[in-house]
């Protein structure tokens, strides 16, 4: 992304618990079922240790279940965690329009 201002690239944004958590929440989704821990570490971008902590605690949470096919755990999107992922897709349309000017360029300035 461009800075129109300066024409440099700006800072990608970090992202937080909450969209991590989406993003693996998305990626699980995409398996139907049957997302092995690789490859929602693939597809979430975070490394395999990092992303065990993520999935245990949606697992606890009840966003995720897991099951074992051929003796190894895969996990699910539960309807709790479709739930969190369309409330999280909101909040974030409304967090973008809340970041942004009147004049349609977002704000680099954090609260």
């Amino acid at each position: 992304m461009l800075d129109d201002r300066e024409g440099t690239r700006a800072a990608p944004r970090r992202r937080e618990a909450t969209d991590l958590y989406a993003t693996v929440l998305e990626v699980v989704k995409r398996y139907h079922g049957a997302a092995r821990i690789t490859r929602v570490s693939y597809g979430a971008g975070m490394p395999v240790d990092r992303l065990r902590n993520f999935v245990e605690r949606l697992v606890a949470l009840g966003l995720l279940k897991s099951e074992e096919i051929d003796g190894r755990p895969a996990y699910d999107i539960t309807p709790r965690g479709q739930e969190f992922l369309a409330t999280y897709w909101k909040m974030r349309a409304y967090i973008e329009v809340l970041e942004s000017n009147p004049d349609g360029r977002a704000s680099r300035r954090r609260v």
